[in-house]
């Protein structure tokens, strides 16, 4: 069972389970999902970030302790706490960014990101290497309550179009709460282009796992 650190603080359980919801719908992943406290806005800039650091390190902790969960995913586009989290725990411990990058990268090779940093997630510009093309974000959506406005995904499409224009071959998602307003079914009717969502990648990611660990049994 993977368990998923979500890090929005909630207390809509459709919300909290949405990235659980979404991998068990495309993958029949079985999931368990904790969130930190005292984040409702999520992780947005670098002293969220840093707030939010040593309460992922204690979920993940928390998590690894519970006999059916054999893998952990930080989802969130920024990995946060994905290092600290590793060295505290015996199980692989998964990042969103990373494994977006690295799915983005199979199917083209002018990355395109949305998000709703200021800057891409600097973990995920690393792991792309000279795969990525440009960033973008809309300073209406800053937070990731910002993405339940009633124009959102209208905002979002702009920025997609930006990225084509300019050459882009691949969208990678930059945020995590672009699988919870299924932003992805959205754009798919109204692009060309292969576009990376950051819920599927991971669930890709630990079915790779899975693998792993049958084939060594």
């Amino acid at each position: 069972m993977l368990g998923i650190i979500r890090v929005l603080s909630t207390d809509n359980e459709n919300i909290l389970m949405e990235h659980g919801t979404r991998m068990k719908e495309l993958y029949q992943i079985a999931s368990k999902t904790k969130c930190i406290g005292e984040q409702p806005n999520g992780i947005y800039d670098n002293e969220s970030e840093a707030a939010a650091i040593p309460k992922i390190v204690s979920l993940a902790k928390e998590l690894s302790q519970e006999r059916d969960i054999d893998a952990i995913t930080i989802s969130c586009a920024a990995d946060p706490a994905l290092d600290e989290a590793r060295l505290e725990t015996d199980i692989p411990i998964i990042g969103a960014g990373v494994s977006g990058a690295h799915a983005a990268s199979m199917v083209g090779s002018k990355v395109g990101i949305i998000g709703i940093t200021q800057e891409a997630p600097i973990r995920m510009k690393e792991e792309l290497g000279s795969r990525f093309h440009a960033y973008t974000s809309s300073p209406k959506l800053s937070k990731t309550t910002d993405l339940f406005k009633e124009n959102a995904k209208q905002e979002l499409l702009t920025l997609v179009h930006e990225q084509i224009e300019s050459g882009a071959d691949v969208i990678l998602f930059a945020c995590t709460g672009f699988s919870t307003i299924r932003l992805k079914n959205y754009l798919q009717k109204r692009v060309k282009i292969p576009v990376i969502d950051l819920v599927e990648a991971q669930a890709i990611a630990y079915q790779l796992i899975e693998s792993r660990e049958k084939d060594e049994e």
